[in-house]
């Protein structure tokens, strides 16, 4: 190219019908900004101030703005300095329902993978269903572990008042101290006629059953009443009954009034019933009984020791002993115990021999004598008996 085409500036100049020279190969000695067109790839390279060649559709990572990304360009989450999907990129709250699966993950942990709950459950009067059998105290009760218990027992509303005699069942009356109000409900259960027992509706003429089923195990408590208040009864008459044709007797199993009552021997407070001891020959303990001084009109002795006892009963008694080491001519104390100075001449066997032999002795007191020997007397070789 001739010199002077490198000295003049083409600015402006519409570049009609300029085409760039191309290969398949880079261009050897190429010179910063050189035009290359590069027909492997298809695409018009400018040569970089580094030495590398450089697409003129290409733009610099730094250069990339939001406003230069066409609208749907598809770009590899590789080519981001942050990737905005990872869980540790996010920040703030996400909507639940912004996230596809969370409905069907969570249901399909079963209940006993949560944690225990901290505070009671509300079940907004909903059911719980197909529950299993309870094994623990602590499990729940299904309605069918319920009404198995329950079996057989059932509880009538409470009545008024119960009766302690025969009544006629009609009119007013005054029951145990209540005066009755026509509705009323009445537990009879003192008739001479024990079919008559059973469950009443007061009136002002004549009374009427209540329609409750008597049944073994029928139970009603007691409200008012001077001896009845407060106390439970249950019909203890076997099956079959029949109302007005039975004899129903009903037995007391709550409270302290009325039923049975203390037996002989006892006395009831209020629901104990206590042990009563006449005299001190019986010991009434918080949670035991034990034998006191038994005297000797009721066949003890009113004693509480052997010697005592038998000063009591008029019985004499015996003691003998191995006699301790005695020194010449010395008194010497044995404690007999006998407790009384009415006794006989005590006696001195030998052991090794059994022959008797003679010792001096006197009475001290009522438990004691005093032996005295004229030679020395080894430790047991000779054994004292006194008797009262």
């Amino acid at each position: 190219m001739p010199n002077w085409f490198n000295q003049h500036h083409f600015n402006k100049i519409p570049p009609t019908g300029f085409v760039l020279p191309s290969s398949g190969t880079e261009p050897a000695a190429a010179v910063t900004f050189e035009l290359w067109g590069d027909t492997g790839t298809g695409r018009a390279k400018w040569r970089t101030a580094g030495g590398a060649w450089m697409a003129f559709d290409d733009v610099a990572d730094a250069a990339v703005t939001d406003a230069k990304i066409a609208a749907g360009a598809n770009i590899s989450l590789s080519k981001l300095a942050t990737n905005p999907l990872a869980r540790s990129n996010h920040t703030g709250t996400q909507s639940a329902a912004t996230i596809s699966d969370l409905a069907t993950t969570v249901k399909a942990f079963r209940l006993d993978e949560f944690a225990a709950p901290t505070a009671a459950l509300n079940a907004g009067g909903q059911r719980w269903t197909n529950v299993g059998a309870p094994v623990n105290p602590n499990d729940g009760a299904r309605l069918a572990d319920v009404q198995a218990a329950a079996a057989g027992i059932s509880v009538k509303p409470a009545v008024r008042a119960g009766t302690l005699v025969n009544i006629a069942l009609t009119g007013l009356l005054t029951v145990d101290g209540v005066a009755l109000q026509a509705g009323d409900r009445v537990l009879v259960k003192a008739q001479t006629d024990a079919t008559q027992n059973g469950l009443y509706t007061a009136a002002a003429s004549a009374w009427s059953r209540t329609g409750d089923a008597m049944a073994p195990n029928t139970f009603v408590f007691v409200s008012e009443g001077a001896t009845l208040a407060e106390t439970g009864w249950a019909i203890s008459t076997n099956a079959p009954i029949t109302v007005g044709s039975t004899a129903i007797a009903w037995a007391q199993f709550a409270g302290d009034g009325g039923g049975g009552g203390a037996g002989a021997g006892l006395v009831q407070n209020g629901a104990l019933l206590d042990v009563v001891a006449a005299d001190g020959s019986i010991v009434v303990n918080p949670d035991s009984l034990a034998v006191g001084l038994v005297p000797i009109t009721k066949g003890g002795t009113g004693a509480t020791t052997a010697a005592a006892a038998r000063a009591a009963l008029g019985v004499g008694g015996t003691y003998s002993a191995d006699l301790p080491a005695l020194t010449a001519g010395t008194w010497a104390n044995i404690t007999h115990s006998l407790n009384t100075v009415d006794i006989a001449e005590p006696t001195f066997r030998d052991l090794a021999t059994g022959e008797f032999v003679r010792l001096d002795a006197k009475t001290i007191d009522a438990n004691t004598v005093a032996v005295r020997a004229a030679v020395p007397v080894a430790a047991n070789t000779l054994r004292i008996t006194v008797k009262s």
